[in-house]
């Protein structure tokens, strides 16, 4: 444990000595969203013309979003491995075609394991009703199905926070060492993410990071209606998106220092 709180000590230091970074990741992710939304608010016409304004926006935004997430793994990687202690704003993208497909391949492949984890879990929690049914059946007490999905549900998010924790630490194993090497410690990273320091790490960022942000973004204090209320929207938008991207940066940063050994350990 005197290792894991090492590695978050410095990841959160680490962040704050990168401050134009955060500023640099919140003005890409605000980028990324503005054009999404964009995206989706085109007239759904089928002219020929629009469909592929369409689809080539699509990709771009793709492409970005894998450049952007490749550089977060790569750079916090080698900011781990440095120990410099400062995440450079250049480091925020990804160069050369060999990364950026990799990246590709890497998010084509957590896309699909995510979809089928999500159908799992779907089927699962539309079996509540006949869980419950069995138990009153064979306890001869009244089971709610109530209790049974909030029991699911419990479960389907400790398994969606090292699913997360698992295909992040991977990523970053991924861009430091290759597919081999990446290959071979995937049951290792699954252990670490499900019984070890990375899921206390990964439970830090989220409920940190994840969870004051979207309190703030999901808070509607009683103001007077007009300047002060746009004003206290936009404070609260700006602050959960400073949130957001401080726990872009802290979270492989925490993961990278606890799986990449420090230049007097290796």
């Amino acid at each position: 444990m005197k290792r894991a709180f090492a590695a978050w000590k410095w990841s959160f230091v680490s962040v704050v000595r990168s401050y134009r970074t955060v500023v640099a990741v919140g003005a890409l992710i605000a980028l990324w969203i503005f054009t999404a939304y964009e995206w989706l608010g085109m007239p759904a016409e089928s002219s020929l013309l629009l469909m592929t304004i369409s689809l080539l926006w699509a990709i771009v935004q793709i492409l970005a979003a894998a450049v952007i997430l490749g550089g977060l793994a790569s750079g916090a990687a080698e900011t781990a491995a440095s120990g410099d202690g400062r995440f450079p704003a250049r480091a925020l993208w990804t160069l050369g075609r060999k990364m950026l497909a990799s990246t590709v391949i890497f998010c084509i492949l957590s896309f699909i394991l995510v979809w089928l984890c999500g159908a799992v879990f779907d089927w699962i929690n539309a079996h509540s009703i006949e869980v419950a049914s069995f138990l009153t059946f064979h306890t001869q007490k009244p089971v709610s199905h109530v209790v049974i999905e909030k029991i699911y549900d419990v479960i389907e998010n400790f398994l969606w926070i090292v699913l997360s924790g698992f295909l992040l630490s991977w990523f970053v194993v991924l861009r430091r060492e290759g597919w081999g090497p990446a290959i071979g410690q995937i049951l290792k990273l699954v252990l670490g993410n499900a019984f070890r320091a990375p899921l206390l790490t990964n439970l830090l960022s989220l409920a940190v990071f994840g969870g004051i942000a979207y309190e703030l973004a999901n808070w509607h204090p009683l103001v007077t209606p007009g300047f002060w209320d746009y004003a206290q929207m936009v404070t609260r938008m700006v602050a959960a998106l400073a949130l957001i991207s401080a726990g872009a940066l802290y979270w492989p940063l925490a993961l990278a220092r606890l799986l990449t050994p420090r230049p007097d350990q290796s």
